[in-house]
């Protein structure tokens, strides 16, 4: 045994290795080296251990920066009440004293609480981000979580309150608008629109957005101070399910842009999703929600932040209701701000200019001169745009005198637009500068004040011509005493004149586009106001050579086809509002004003106009009123009051003309062939023209210079025929009436009878009647009549309620001239179009209208035909 322990101690003696230098070493050797080196390490651990306890009396005790720490909170605490003074970084659940509302002086930065900045569980402090004036904040999360939602409504609260400028744009697309339900006030009293639901919604905020944008650069553009230019806050509760690229794309160049044009986000829910990474959002601050309430982040804050609450609801009923007060106080404009303290002190040699509103930047003037000399609006039904043309036109009427300004007003559809620009029965005044107006217009009658604007163009251009002149302001500068008011014509629902593609409105077409290429030139300027110009052929080869001309656009709600196809801008605007662009309606040059309505005060209106109409130059003529739907009647004719026994030949007054000057429409009854009249048509009216006719005539002859006689051959027509023998005998003469048998008799008669010494007018009430009782025989006694009468003094005129036995009677076409004055009542022009051989003819007939054809001269007149003013609507047709 001895022995092999002696042999197995050999054998680990003699147990090698090798060290890293290639040395050969015993296991004796390592093991010293290692002894050595542990006694090493245990003389440096000893060591460490005395250090240790040395130190161990320096280290302070664990409450001994308590007091340091507060002292921080407290400092940080007074910087922020000092950077977001008052309701911006007060303690909304705990503030129980009313706010003082636009607090904040408006200079510099304006900085927002958003929480609270945790020190320590027991030291605290305000954490304030800066914002209007500096920049954005973006949250991780959106609304869905309450704790975003609750601080949303708490930023929104505190900025909207001390801020003295700002309007505030909302967007929900999480909670379909619910996070901001207590702003309702603000939304009512015009602070901002209607929180934005849906990604389109959303779509039109940022509309909003770069439009405030545009407008505070055009503003640098113009050298003009922006600082008095209100902030616009756009709070983005979330983005709608899986927005796009282009609508991310959109919100981060709006955040490039935004604090240079006045426009900050609060944007909730900018995060990353699966595919991509959401694009930086520059000039902001970065909120992180995590799941602990005391531990989110905030960007530059290196401690976590407790999020503020939601604002207790009565605080938001108090801030918000009293910020809709205030604001309706400073943003409200009534037509009295439009109007100047004293009138017509303005010239109009340069051109025209008046107030119309204000924006941002203060009070709104248009111009129609040489840079804008026509303008386009558009809007809707109830979108505003009667109201504003009035604010425009009491705007010009009360700066420009009637030597300076001439205005035409024509109205397309059923309404009384201008009716009170014009003398009434309960008002006697008008407006002095109105020339023509037109209420609910025929379209022929807006042809007619076309077609005097361009006569208008002509006169003037002669003019100019023999001054030597190019422009209007060099010819008034050249003349000043030779008068040459500057004209505007506005034509509301321009588009009824243009409807179809007929030949009156390819007419109208040339005419318009005459006067918007030269009118600049000659001082005459278009107001067109619609609701669309879509569909309308007759200006689709014309769109660009007319609207090319008008560089001032005007959108009121829902008119966003005034402007270019690119331009959202009057999406979401709001009654009372409208975009106003210079620049034909492109991108870039809008501005958003608040106008007054009009209506709104009718007594300063009307104390206006009177006061207007007092300061006109004696003898200044009324307008020229064209009401559409008004029946027209002899006894308030100019021209039959002005009828006298001095002037020949005797003319049959018939109706009034749908022309500029509704000039009355007559036949003459010269001694020559034709000089016969006949209306044609069922409608009853037809008896009260030749009332009209026979009463006119009866005023222009002195008892026993002419007869009368009158045949009713219908029985409804004898009521009419006793008025006219009572109007004639009233007037000295002694008128007879007969039968259809004596009508024969008498036609007879007066073919066979030699020249009479007096003119004789033969009254046909319901010829139709007579040809079954003539015969074929007193049938063409009849058209001898009509043929060889006139030339002897003796004059028919007829009633026919049929066109086709009116061409049976007087023997068909080829005896057209024998009939040289013809009405149509309810007959198309296809009806007749053969017997007074024109093709062409379109006529379509309507209430209270007739076409009256004058072969002696060639002319086509549509007219409102006259009718008796006692007559019952309930006649009906006979």
């Amino acid at each position: 045994m001895s022995g092999a322990v002696v042999s197995a101690t050999v054998t680990v003696d003699t147990v090698t290795r090798v060290d890293q230098g290639g040395t050969t070493l015993s296991w004796r050797t390592e093991l010293d080296r290692a002894s050595a080196a542990f006694r090493e390490a245990r003389s440096h651990l000893h060591r460490a251990e005395e250090l240790l306890a040395a130190k161990e009396t320096e280290i302070p005790p664990e409450d001994a920066t308590a007091d340091a720490q507060a002292d921080l909170a407290r400092q940080l605490g007074d910087r922020a009440a000092t950077l977001a003074p008052g309701v911006l970084s007060a303690d909304l659940v705990t503030l129980d004293s009313e706010v003082a509302l636009r607090s904040h002086p408006g200079v510099g930065t304006i900085y927002v609480r958003v929480g609270t900045g945790l020190v320590t569980p027991d030291a605290s402090f305000p954490v304030v981000v800066p914002m209007l004036g500096a920049g954005h904040l973006v949250i991780d999360a959106d609304a869905s979580d309450s704790r975003v939602s609750g601080l949303l409504q708490s930023i929104l609260l505190r900025t909207v309150a001390a801020a003295p400028k700002v309007t505030v744009a909302l967007a929900d697309c999480v909670a379909l608008g619910q996070t901001f339900t207590t702003a309702a006030p603000l939304i009512a009293g015009g602070l901002t629109g209607p929180t934005a639901t849906d990604g389109p919604g959303l779509e039109q905020v940022l509309a909003t957005a770069e439009a405030h944008v545009q407008s505070v650069q055009q503003a640098r553009n113009d050298s003009l101070d922006v600082s008095s230019m209100p902030f616009l806050l756009v709070v983005i509760a979330g983005l709608p399910p899986q927005p796009s690229r282009t609508l991310k794309g959109r919100i981060a160049a709006l955040a490039h842009a935004g604090p240079h044009g006045r426009v900050h986000l609060v944007l909730a829910g900018w995060r990353d999703d699966r595919h991509e990474p959401a694009p930086a959002i520059e000039h902001a601050t970065y909120l992180s929600v995590a799941a602990d309430d005391a531990a989110h982040r905030v960007s530059r804050i290196p401690v976590p932040v407790r999020l503020d609450p939601t604002p207790p609801p009565a605080l938001s009923k108090q801030v918000y209701q009293g910020l809709a007060r205030v604001h309706d106080r400073e943003t409200k404009v009534v037509i009295g701000d439009l109007i100047p303290a004293a009138h017509w002190q303005e010239s109009s040699v340069t051109g025209l200019s008046t107030v119309v509103g204000r924006d941002s930047r203060g009070e709104v003037t248009l111009s129609l001169d040489d840079a804008t000399p026509h303008w386009l609006i558009g809007g809707r039904t109830g979108g505003g745009k009667t109201v504003f043309l009035l604010d425009v036109l009491y705007g010009l009427a009360s700066r420009y005198s009637p030597r300076e300004l001439s205005m035409y007003l024509l109205d397309f559809k059923e309404g009384v637009s201008f009716t009170e620009f014009t003398p009434s029965p309960r008002d006697a005044s008008w407006i002095p500068q109105v020339r023509a107006v037109g209420v609910e217009s025929d379209r022929e009658y807006g042809n007619a004040v076309l077609v005097a604007l361009r006569a208008e163009l002509t006169r003037r251009a002669t003019a100019m011509k023999q001054a030597g002149v190019t422009k209007l302001a060099e010819l008034r500068r050249q003349e000043p005493h030779h008068p040459m008011p500057r004209i505007v014509a506005v034509i509301d629902e321009f588009h009824v004149l243009f409807a179809g593609n007929d030949r009156l409105a390819r007419e109208s077409a040339a005419h318009l586009e005459e006067l918007a290429r030269k009118g600049r030139s000659y001082g005459v300027h278009l107001i067109l106001a619609s609701q669309t110009i879509s569909g309308v052929e007759a200006l689709y080869d014309k769109r660009d050579s007319i609207f090319g001309q008008f560089p001032l656009r005007i959108a009121l709600p829902g008119a966003r086809h005034v402007l270019a196809p690119l331009n959202t801008s009057a999406e979401a605007i709001k009654l009372g509002q409208a975009v106003v662009n210079d620049s034909g309606g492109v991108p870039g040059f809008d501005r958003l004003i608040q106008f007054p309505d009009a209506t709104a005060d009718p007594a300063l209106l009307t104390d206006l106009r009177q006061r207007l109409w007092r300061e006109r130059e004696s003898g200044s003529p009324a307008p020229t009123v064209f009401a559409g739907y008004a029946e027209q009647h002899l006894a308030d004719d100019p021209r039959f009051h002005d009828l006298s026994t001095t002037k020949r030949p005797a003319a049959a007054l018939l109706g009034r003309a749908v022309d500029l000057d509704i000039s009355t429409v007559a036949v003459p009854m010269e001694s020559i062939p034709g000089r016969n009249f006949a209306v044609v048509g069922t409608d009853p009216t037809g008896a009260d023209v030749l009332h009209a006719a026979m009463t006119s005539l009866g005023r222009q002859h002195e008892p026993d210079d002419a007869r009368f006689v009158l045949a009713p051959l219908i029985g409804p027509a004898t009521p009419v025929v006793d008025e006219v023998v009572a109007e004639l005998t009233a007037a000295g003469h002694d008128p007879r009436t007969v039968t259809a048998g004596e009508l024969g008799e008498l036609v007879s008669d007066l073919v066979e009878a030699p020249q009479p010494d007096r003119p004789m007018y033969l009254a046909v009430f319901g010829g139709d009647a007579a040809g079954p009782v003539w015969g074929p025989t007193g049938q063409r006694t009849f058209q001898q009549l009509l043929r060889h009468g006139p030339a002897k003094g003796v004059h028919l005129l007829g009633w026919w309620r049929g066109m086709r036995r009116f061409i049976e009677d007087v023997g068909g076409s080829t005896n057209r001239e024998d009939v040289a004055g013809l009405m149509l009542l309810n007959v198309t022009g296809i009806e007749v179009a053969t017997f007074v051989g024109d093709g062409s003819l379109t006529y379509q007939p309507r209430d209270n209208r007739a076409l009256v054809l004058d072969r002696h001269n060639n002319s086509l007149r549509l007219c409102v035909p006259f009718r008796r003013a006692d007559r019952a609507d309930s006649e009906g047709s006979w």
